[in-house]
């Protein structure tokens, strides 16, 4: 994981927000995405969260 801090995956999240956003825009209120991006993500942000409270 190097050296990313909680703020990376978070930043990546309202990135993906964003897109999300656009998407349904462009497509119509019906359109879904994959959560796939999304729960990578969180599972990223969650392991850092976890590394700071936890440091091995």
């Amino acid at each position: 994981m190097g050296d990313r801090t909680a703020a990376d995956p978070e930043r990546e999240l309202a990135v993906l927000a964003c897109v999300h956003d656009c998407l349904r825009v462009s497509e119509g209120e019906d359109f879904r995405i994959s959560t796939t991006a999304v729960d990578e993500v969180l599972d990223e942000l969650n392991s850092v969260e976890r590394s700071l409270w936890d440091p091995r």
